[in-house]
């Protein structure tokens, strides 16, 4: 721990400890050195000059951002020389400078400018030189102009893009006085800048700016500034949105605020167009003689209640089924499910998770009796070791993989685990590439290395696992079986690289897991997980600070709508359905009788679309979901949601899937929302509202509270969403002690059990959420997938998601800076299998699967593996769930989206771009 130390600035004592930042202790106690190359998350650079110092007892004066203070130590901050010096500084650096000021940007150097009088040129020693000076503008990225002349070649951009992002794009290029910023090799466009805008917000000058809003932004116009949460991946980022004329203009991140610490994505700074798209839907839409025509609020609701009564009451509440979304808050997901519950009287509800990470969930749940995050985002900064399996994080986390990358920098090991190849390999010490369907395979021989090493922490599994020595034995006699050579003939991994891969793993001091949906989605996706939480637990990385096992969630609020309940099998809190203990305590909380409430599990996501091809769910009611993209078997789901007699989709743009409802209901975006998300890591987070809805457009939770109501079974009265809040808190033990009022002071992470529970940022410290507080050990065999490569169907297609779009892109594709890096579905096919099939990068080519076919672009890389494909799933012109199929993981229900048999074929001339056949072939 760091000794507290005295030391003086211009005569006033003050404590710090020994070691800090001089410049940060000064700012902390308001005295307020003038600076610009200095930030916080960066290195000190003291390129600027401006806070130089004098500091008795040295011979030269410092930059005080470079100086660590020290006990005693006496400082002048402020004195007539100093000050002269500063202004002197200053002055040479307005000879270069563009001093037009827009007001689009934050400009600290203007700030200083008048702060030292020198906005007049007639009070400046040097003469201009921007005449002289030939510097270039750089406006070919498709999110931000770099404009040289307003550089001062601080390094901030540089540091910024290295040190907080660890992307190292930006670079200095010629010499001295001429020498300006490039990325890459020269132009923004032809380098690997993903347009994350780091830079543009750590800038001082204005050199660099976003080019969204450009004519329209003016920072001392603004109507008001909206902190609130990212509604793009699970990371949770906490975005402040600037909000001029009713229209968001711009977004930041915002500083020393966990979890992301002012990083953002290209999608949480650019990707919030969709909000003020003219697609919205605004007004309530019916279906009349197959064509969708406007209502009014009273007359849709009314419809849709008396329908879905109708069904209830002509064939029983499982003849109706709810998805939910998450992309809606907490809020709504509460309601939705209680709706389900009490007004259709089934527990046939269920949303997204179920097609991504029911897997993790299912077996997390049972070996170590929760199913989210163990750790918190910023510990993968200070791990040993990190294995990240089946999770292309770059792409799909962008912010928490900074933590890691910033990890790496501090001297952690990293292991990649993917049959595809991603960014983070990069950065990865140890990549293993095992073909597709083979990671219980290659885990088992993980672990028996492990064993055979004697790297196994026997005193953990004595004391923290049920069953203790005699549990790691049939474990041991399992993957007795799995040596490094047999696990090679498997999966295609070296031997050695198995090896390598263990040993680091397990002896590692703190050793972390960031575990994917390419781990979950599969049918033996349970197993996958099983066999990962083995490995965790017989080397001791489960339960302690710093280690554990982390699954990032794929949207916004994937967890929270877990937390609060939507599943077929739990109550909020993951209380089972089928406990009447916990229906008793439902019950109370919501104020009826538990024998109202349905006892037997509910069908989750796929099985709903079941029965509904069966004719057994009649009636659905989707809120923020487009199973028309997202479902496996997307010929079957479409016949099962033309199969039912009543479907309603709530959402805030027309989709594949509202083509096929009968009523469609206007909701909100997050931008027009109140309420809470809960981050990857446990993190319960506040969504406020900057913008008004469109038109007639209706928050989610009131639409809920009112079909209810019409359908003669009101689930509640609230005033607003923070009594909703409330009452999640009493039904949810985890979240009892949070409320609105405490998520004003910041975000807190569940389980926070009473009102002055600070949070948890690293479970399992003391006992696993198990009944006998132990974790449990699930010895599993690796499986043959029931879908292999043949010669009708050769190549094995694995699917996932890309940086730039977003779950089915309703809302990304609205976005012009986001479209503009990545706007076409394509596929990708190693180089070999594309000289064996006379196929060329560029092409038109048709996938067929034995479910049906698409059109895409044929991408010829090295990515992937000899014999196997990989697409993206976002674009609903070449619809990739077309191939996949709905077969079942036996445990979590969930299907296999990443592992398909098919063909590849040159798109024949008569087909058009984009289309697909819904027809098996």
């Amino acid at each position: 721990m760091a000794q507290t130390v005295t030391l003086s600035i211009d005569g006033r004592s003050l404590r710090a400890e020994e070691g800090e930042n001089l410049l940060q202790v000064a700012e902390r106690n308001e005295i307020m050195i003038p600076n610009l190359c200095y930030h916080r998350k960066l290195s000190p650079t003291g390129a600027c000059r401006l806070c130089i110092v004098k500091i008795a007892g040295r011979r030269d004066w410092s930059a005080a951002c470079t100086v660590a203070v020290s006990d005693g130590m006496e400082v002048t901050a402020f004195d007539e020389e100093l000050e002269e010096s500063r202004r002197y500084v200053l002055d040479y650096l307005l000879s270069e400078h563009n001093e037009e000021f827009d007001g689009t940007y934050h400009d600290q150097f203007r700030e200083l400018k008048q702060r030292y009088k020198l906005e007049d040129p007639a009070a400046r020693i040097f003469p201009s030189l921007r005449t002289v000076l030939d510097y270039p503008l750089d406006d070919s990225s498709p999110v931000l102009t770099y404009d040289a002349p307003k550089c001062i070649k601080c390094f901030r951009c540089v540091k910024a893009c290295d040190e907080v992002q660890g992307k190292n794009v930006l670079s200095f290029t010629s010499r001295g006085i001429t020498s300006y910023i490039i990325a890459g090799f020269e132009h923004w466009a032809g380098s690997e800048c993903d347009g994350c805008g780091e830079c543009i917000q750590l800038c001082p000058t204005g050199a660099l700016v976003e080019k969204p809003n450009r004519g329209r932004i003016n920072l001392e116009a603004l109507d008001k500034r909206v902190v609130t949460t990212c509604p793009y991946c699970g990371v949770g980022c906490q975005l402040e949105l600037m909000v001029q004329g009713g229209r968001i203009v711009r977004a930041d991140g915002v500083e020393e605020v966990p979890p992301n610490d002012g990083r953002l994505c290209v999608k949480g700074r650019f990707g919030y167009e969709y909000v003020h798209s003219e697609d919205r839907l605004t007004k309530p839409l019916i279906k009349r003689n197959g064509r969708f025509e406007e209502a009014d609020w009273e007359e849709a609701l009314a419809l849709v209640a008396s329908k879905f009564a109708e069904i209830r009451d002509r064939h029983g509440g499982d003849a109706l089924a709810g998805y939910s979304s998450a992309k809606c808050t907490n809020e709504d997901n509460y309601l939705f499910q209680k709706l389900i519950r009490m007004a259709f009287g089934t527990n046939n509800v269920d949303y997204c998770t179920r097609l991504c990470h029911a897997s993790t969930v299912t077996a997390m749940l049972k070996s170590i009796g929760d199913g989210a995050g163990s750790n918190s985002i910023e510990d993968y900064e200070h791990a040993d070791c990190i294995l990240i399996t089946g999770n292309n994080m770059i792409e799909t986390h962008p912010v928490t993989a900074t933590f890691v990358k910033r990890g790496k920098r501090n001297g952690a090991r990293i292991i990649v685990i993917d049959p595809k190849w991603t960014p983070m390999v990069r950065h990865a010490d140890i990549w293993l590439q095992p073909r597709l369907g083979t990671d219980v395979a290659l885990l088992n021989g993980m672990m028996h290395v492990i064993i055979e090493r004697g790297l196994v922490d026997r005193a953990f599994i004595r004391k923290r696992v049920e069953g203790g020595l005699k549990a790691f034995n049939e474990l041991k006699r399992l993957t007795d079986r799995y040596t490094p050579e047999a696990v090679q003939e498997i999966t295609a991994v070296p031997a050695d690289d198995i090896v390598r891969a263990a040993r680091l793993f397990a002896g590692s001091g703190k050793s972390l897991v960031a575990t994917g949906m390419g781990m979950s989605q599969q049918v033996t996706g349970t197993n996958n997980v099983f066999a990962l939480i083995n490995m965790l637990l017989i080397s001791g990385h489960l339960g302690r600070e710093g280690s554990g096992i982390n699954p990032p969630r794929g949207q916004n609020n994937v967890q929270g709508a877990s937390d609060v309940g939507v599943s077929p099998l739990n109550y909020p809190g993951y209380q089972p359905v089928t406990d009447a203990s916990v229906r008793d305590s439902i019950a109370g909380v919501w104020g009826v009788n538990s024998a109202e409430l349905p006892a037997a599990p509910g069908l989750t996501t796929v099985e709903i679309m079941q029965a509904a091809h069966r004719g057994e769910v009649r009636g659905m009611y989707i809120m923020g979901e487009n199973p028309m993209v997202t479902d496996p078997n997307l010929h079957h789901t479409r016949e099962a949601l033309e199969n039912l007699e009543f479907l309603v989709v709530q959402d805030i743009f027309p989709t594949e899937t509202t083509r096929l409802a009968d009523v469609i209901l206007p909701g909100v975006s997050f931008a027009e929302k109140n309420g809470t998300f809960v981050n990857s890591d446990r993190r319960v987070l506040r969504v406020r509202p900057a913008v008004d809805p469109p038109g007639e457009a209706r928050q989610d939770w009131r639409a809920i509270l009112e079909i209810g109501e019409r359908m003669g079974r009101p689930i509640g009265a609230y005033m607003d969403e923070s009594e909703i809040f409330d009452e999640i808190a009493a039904a949810t033990p985890m979240l009892a002690g949070i409320s609105f009022a405490r998520l004003e002071q910041g975000g807190i992470q569940w389980p926070c059990p009473h009102s002055d529970h600070p949070g948890t940022p690293t479970l399992f410290l003391e006992r696993f959420n198990t009944k006998s507080g132990k974790a449990h050990l699930t010895p599993v065999e690796h499986a043959e997938q029931s879908e292999q490569p043949s010669p009708e169907f050769p190549f094995l297609l694995n699917t996932g998601r890309i940086l730039y779009q977003y779950h089915s892109a309703t809302m990304s594709r609205r976005n012009a800076a986001l479209r503009s890096f990545a706007d076409r579905s394509y596929a990708l096919m190693h180089p070999r299998d594309a000289a064996r099939q006379r196929l060329h990068d560029g092409e038109r080519v048709t996938i067929t699967s034995a479910r049906g076919s698409v059109n895409t672009t044929l991408r010829v890389s090295g990515e992937v593996a000899r014999g196997e494909l990989f697409m993206p799933f976002h674009y609903g012109e070449s619809p990739v769930n077309m191939l996949t199929r709905d077969e079942l993981d036996p445990h979590s229900r969930i299907a296999p989206f990443k592992l398909s048999a098919c063909r590849v074929e040159r798109t024949q001339p008569t087909a058009t771009p984009g289309e697909y056949s819904a027809v098996p072939p």
